[in-house]
């Protein structure tokens, strides 16, 4: 079974980036999406990206895609139902006027990766944590080198493990303490357009995530600058426990904390103190995080455009804020899905078209040869993890 659900996962997720058709059609609706994302009266009443205008006058828009032969095809088609066929996928994408100039996006995606149990993807992590515990970074080396030498081979285009310490202490835990260099340089050989994708906007970006509950110790930290990517957690027994407080179980709602600053043309934006609610999902037959973001950020803005009224920046944080969720719920006889879908709030103004202006140029960007080159990447990375563990499981 192990086998099968590793087979199947590896399978479906890696068939999802593998040489992607798309027609026409749906090409200019994502590229539309991503240039008026935070402007979409742009959009709103362009009859040749929406399929459908639902009750409440909302547009929509859908696909569909499965995995045939060698490529990924995608349609574009308005369906409710879940995938029913591995590799199948699933999005929806709603665009609905709140009033004159405020506007409600809402995405869902679904994907089909097999008959794994949700619970089943929670025991890996659980597993890969405790694989650390009581080793030595040397021995922690030594195994992920000789268990996935294909998907080393595959990531070292991009990703080095420059620092990794394996902490234990007297409370029989392990802190992991892990840095990861990008090294576009390298992938540029072979992938030119993602390579200096990643050299232009990437390398250039600061960002921090951390997790805390209620007490304030902290459960997770990761941020990344300057090429480098860093994590430090820490386990007892596979599971989370707090960086700075005795072992405990960690409790089902945590406090999330996002920090973002971004180089593009000729502008630094971001923000510090992002705070929102992260439930952890935890039933029967799903596994996943919930979140929520209801507290508007200290923003870093251009000084021309801190001139500009700033009131439209809270719009998303207001009534219930921004949610997303992210999970993996089985379905005993059918496909697993995993899903993610999220909703944000907009108000149109002068700093939200500035805003849009540069996100747009940031998305535009990536279309075109950056995005199949990353596509190309992440599918020869899951091919190579797929090949491996069925090697490790045999």
């Amino acid at each position: 079974m192990a086998r099968q659900n590793a087979e199947e996962f590896f399978y479906s997720v890696g068939s999802r980036f593998t040489n992607i058709q798309r027609p026409q059609r749906i090409l200019r609706a994502r590229a539309q999406f991503g240039h008026y994302a935070l402007t979409p009266s742009g959009i709103y009443n362009d009859t040749s990206i929406w399929l459908a205008i639902g009750p409440d006058s909302a547009r929509l828009f859908g696909d569909e895609g499965i995995f045939s032969v060698d490529r990924y095809l995608v349609s574009a088609k308005l369906s409710t139902d879940p995938p029913d066929a591995l590799t199948e996928s699933r999005e929806i994408v709603r665009l609905r006027r709140l009033s004159y100039n405020d506007y409600e996006w809402f995405t869902n995606v679904e994907v089909a990766i097999g008959r794994i149990g949700a619970k089943s993807i929670a025991d890996v992590i659980a597993a890969s944590l405790q694989g650390g515990e009581g080793k030595t970074a040397t021995e922690v080396r030594a195994n992920y080198v000789n268990a996935f030498p294909r998907a080393g081979a595959a990531l070292g285009r991009l990703f080095t493990i420059d620092t990794l310490r394996v902490t234990p202490d007297a409370e029989g835990a392990t802190t992991y303490d892990i840095a990861i260099k990008l090294t576009p340089d390298i992938l540029k050989a072979t992938m030119p357009h993602y390579a200096a994708y990643i050299d232009k906007y990437i390398s250039k970006g600061k960002y921090r995530i951390t997790l805390t509950d209620k007490t304030g110790a902290h459960w997770f930290d990761a941020w990344a600058a300057n090429y480098y990517m860093h994590f430090r957690m820490r386990s007892k027994g596979g599971h989370f426990a707090p960086l700075d407080a005795a072992v405990r179980p960690m409790p089902p709602s945590l406090s999330i904390h996002v920090d973002m600053a971004m180089k593009i043309l000729l502008f630094t934006v971001g923000w510090t103190d992002m705070v929102g609610d992260f439930d952890i999902i935890d039933t029967p037959h799903e596994r996943g995080w919930s979140m929520r973001f209801a507290k508007e950020p200290d923003w870093h803005l251009p000084p021309t455009v801190g001139t500009l009224l700033k009131s439209p920046l809270r719009r998303p944080f207001q009534g219930g804020g921004i949610p997303v969720r992210i999970s993996v719920r089985d379905n005993p006889g059918s496909q697993t899905i995993l899903n993610r879908r999220g909703a944000l709030v907009v108000q149109e103004s002068g700093v939200l078209r500035f805003l849009n202006r540069l996100s747009g140029t940031a998305v535009g960007d990536f279309l075109g040869p950056s995005e199949r080159e990353a596509n190309r990447f992440n599918a020869d990375a899951f091919r190579a993890l797929r090949i491996d563990v069925a090697e490790l499981l045999r």
